[in-house]
């Protein structure tokens, strides 16, 4: 799951070297990741694991994001 994401990351955010990325990984503080780039990889979650983001959620780390799409994916 580490690995899809970070391929969902490099898409959204190209510039971002995710050599080292892990679950530890936060998406502001270390990956630099803003309100928009947020926004774009949810939706690229929405269309890779078939989610919908009905209400706002705070994902801090990388490792909050591959939670919340094992709990949620169908």
């Amino acid at each position: 799951m580490l690995e899809k994401l970070k391929e969902l990351i490099k898409g959204v955010m190209p510039e971002v070297n995710t050599e080292g990325v892990t679950e530890e990984t936060k998406l502001v503080d270390d990956l630099h990741f803003d309100s928009l780039g947020i926004m774009m990889l949810a939706m690229a979650i929405e269309d890779e694991f078939g989610l919908s983001f009905t209400e706002a959620i705070n994902f801090v780390t990388v490792g909050d994001v591959i939670k919340y799409i094992e709990e949620n994916k169908k």
